[in-house]
């Protein structure tokens, strides 16, 4: 091969991440970008090793401290250090794509790929919603890369590199602690059949199951303890994932991000239409190839990453159904990985020319209908990177440092954070936390961010189980608040009873945003005699 035809993939992979990157600006892709640039950016202003976070006024964060993402927020402090928030986004967010994208790539030459440049470009951008949170400042995107590897090395590698990777995963994003070891339970599941069917007397690169486990373990414990106040972080942990998932079985109407409500299935075949029938293909693929014994032309370490990840995909498919739709991710990149693992058992020379065809004009029609769906997540979905600054810095030039800001939406938290650490918000990431602070006050706030009230709101679910109150009794007294900022496109009834009560005025207007300031009230006059 010419250094100029090896050079090609490698562009095409520079070229997917770039161009995605550059199809956002000056946008970003998500909210929540804000929030983990700004605490890296607190971490860097104060103590790495103090996780409170005071700027969570109702939450149960900032009464506990614990911080779910240190080792991802540890992993921010150079694009925090840049000191400006847009710069350090786009950065860590192309950092975190690119990384991403080297390992698939190199994951792929470890296992005798052939062409793993062109199939880690099209791993990107084989599901458009996917691809776009591979563009989000997010730990997901380090924990994925991180359990591909981890695939990849208790099939061809040692013991320790499986205690190094999960220790990163959960020091990284220890929500997703169980992921390291549900990799290897998978693991051990297709090892034992693989190794008996394709005999024990080959050469074995592949970790024992008696040593993977215990590494895992090990490494998933250290990556939690290596951590400041790991007992608190611990019990978010426990809010999370359990009170949340316990939550999300009632029929209280709680708000969450749409990443944690299961996809239907037809959204999910317009979605991913032709990943879902590669993925079915590929799924009857392997079952055929077991059956006539061609999984041996693989060799056992090949043969048992393909079944893994057959197997780890189909699981995640099954939550992304029934649980949340997040788990598309790992559905997808799991999927994908069997793809060119297959394609080396059957090579595109022996399919007729017909079939050839049908696969090329398939997979034109898919590229363009991707950077299509594509631009509707970047026009409808991404986020401006100044979102919030200038209601920020009015709020950091004209309150007390501490004052409290009332704000009607939860991910306004992270943008507000992010350009201004004087004042105190409300939550402070996802509304379990601000649920599990207090569910009275969380109600207080869900009914007005959800503009099912305006005038008045209430402490229980449903109301007649609790007390309505004035709005404006309820943000001075209970919430201790004279600043209140909504948007609004997202509470147009909110905003108009701001707009039309006297004891409210509007402080600021911005193309996005309005911030309005509570009138004190005058005393009542004295009765006589008093």
């Amino acid at each position: 091969m010419t250094s100029r035809a090896s050079a090609l993939p490698l562009a095409a992979m520079i070229a997917v991440v770039v161009a995605g990157h550059l199809s956002l600006f000056p946008n970003v892709a998500d909210l929540d970008g804000f929030y983990h640039i700004g605490h890296a950016a607190a971490y860097l202003q104060g103590s790495l090793f103090d996780t409170g976070l005071p700027w969570a006024s109702r939450s149960i964060i900032g009464d506990r401290g614990g911080d779910l993402w240190w080792g991802f927020h540890v992993l921010l402090l150079p694009f925090a250090a840049l000191g400006s928030v847009s710069a350090g986004l786009r950065l860590a967010a192309l950092a975190l794509t690119s990384g991403l994208t080297f390992v698939v790539y190199r994951v792929l030459i470890r296992h005798g790929v052939a062409g793993a440049g062109w199939w880690a470009a099209l791993f990107m951008v084989a599901v458009p919603n996917v691809f776009f949170r591979y563009l989000m400042v997010r730990p997901h995107v380090v924990s994925l890369a991180a359990s591909i590897l981890l695939l990849s090395v208790l099939v061809r590698g040692r013991w320790w590199h499986v205690v190094l990777l999960g220790a990163l995963m959960s020091w990284v994003h220890l929500s997703l602690f169980w992921m390291a070891p549900c990799l290897v339970v998978a693991y051990a599941i297709v090892r034992i059949p693989v190794t008996v069917a394709l005999g024990r007397d080959r050469p074995d690169a592949g970790v024992p199951i008696r040593q993977a486990i215990p590494a895992v373990i090990a490494g998933t414990i250290a990556g939690w303890l290596l951590r400041p106040d790991a007992w608190d972080t611990a019990t978010l942990l426990n809010i999370q994932l359990v009170q949340l998932f316990a939550l999300k079985a009632t029929d209280q109407p709680l708000t969450f991000a749409a990443e944690l409500s299961p996809i239907a299935p037809l959204e999910l075949l317009r979605t991913t239409w032709l990943f879902s029938v590669a993925w079915v293909v590929a799924v009857g693929l392997t079952a055929r190839h077991a059956y006539r014994g061609r999984l041996d032309e693989l060799g056992q370490g090949r043969a048992t990453f393909l079944l893994t990840s057959m197997i780890v995909s189909g699981v995640f498919l099954i939550l992304a159904l029934f649980s949340a739709r997040r788990a598309m991710e790992q559905w997808v990149a799991f999927g994908f990985l069997t793809f060119p693992l297959l394609a080396t058992i059957t090579p595109t020379e022996s399919l007729r020319r017909p079939v050839r065809f049908s696969v090329g004009v398939l997979l034109t029609a898919h590229l363009a209908w991707g950077a299509w769906r594509h631009d509707l997540n970047t026009s409808l979905v991404a986020s401006p990177a100044d979102t919030m600054r200038d209601v920020a810095g009015f709020l950091e030039a004209n309150s007390e440092p501490g004052e409290v800001v009332f704000h009607t939406k939860w991910d306004n938290f992270g943008p507000l954070f992010a350009f201004n650490r004087s004042n105190h918000y409300l939550g402070g990431m996802d509304p379990i936390f601000q649920y599990a602070h207090d569910d009275r006050a969380f109600w207080e706030f869900f009914y007005l961010s959800s503009d099912a009230t305006s005038e008045w709101t209430c402490d229980a679910w449903p109301c007649i189980e609790g007390n309505a109150t004035d709005t404006w009794i309820v943000l001075r007294d209970h919430f201790r608040t004279r600043w209140v900022v909504v948007e609004p496109r997202r509470n147009p009834r909110f905003t108009l009873f701001l707009l039309n009560d006297p004891r409210f005025r509007l402080a600021l207007e911005t193309r996005r945003e309005a911030l309005f300031e509570l009138i004190p009230q005058p005393a009542a006059p004295a009765g006589p005699g008093s």
